[in-house]
């Protein structure tokens, strides 16, 4: 668990976690807490470049890329930012 994350976002995770496909929800908090946990900030600092570079770094096959884009989704929506984050970019042409 991540201790970055405070109290009001762990809340939010939780209740995403509680409802819908189990398996799938667990993987996508997990997923949340693993990018939170990269940023290595609070997760109220993590802006479009922390985004940028997660991608950038991990390099991450396609499906992958396109699963964690989802969980940032989710958590850009919790955090009550608007629109989206930065998409990544294909490493995996072809």
């Amino acid at each position: 668990m991540s201790s970055l994350i405070g109290l009001t976002l762990r809340r939010k995770i939780n209740t995403h976690k509680t409802k819908g496909g189990k398996r799938a929800r667990r993987a996508e908090a997990a997923r949340i807490e693993r990018f939170v946990d990269w940023c290595n900030c609070p997760p109220e600092q993590i802006g479009r470049k922390h985004v940028h570079i997660f991608f950038e770094e991990k390099r991450f096959a396609s499906t992958t890329q396109r699963d964690y884009f989802y969980a940032i989704s989710k958590l850009w929506k919790m955090l009550g930012r608007s629109g989206e984050p930065p998409r990544p970019k294909d490493h995996n042409p072809g």
